[in-house]
């Protein structure tokens, strides 16, 4: 008797959503260096989550490859979780 992997429904490439996650991730230096550019001179909470956020889509992206169905699946809660306003947000 044997052990069988087990597939969960999330399975597939993920990609953490940190800033070296995201950079490991995307699949050129160029792409790497926009990225470090992009995120370095923020400073606003809300327009940096924005941007990591961004940056992770385009690196699950690339990680899925051709699975578009995959790659929907696998962010589209982290994107409707995205779209709720923050604490403290005014909605301005």
């Amino acid at each position: 008797m044997s052990a069988q992997p087990v597939h969960h429904a999330s399975s597939g490439p993920r990609v953490p959503v940190s800033i070296d996650g995201i950079a490991q991730a995307l699949p050129s230096p160029a792409d790497r260096m926009a990225f470090y550019r992009e995120i370095g001179p923020l400073e606003d909470p809300v327009e940096r989550e924005a941007a990591i956020t961004s940056w992770w889509t385009k690196a699950m992206a690339a990680a899925y490859g051709p699975d578009r169905a995959g790659f929907r699946a696998a962010v589209s809660a982290r994107l409707a979780d995205t779209r709720r306003p923050l604490p403290g947000a005014t909605g301005e």
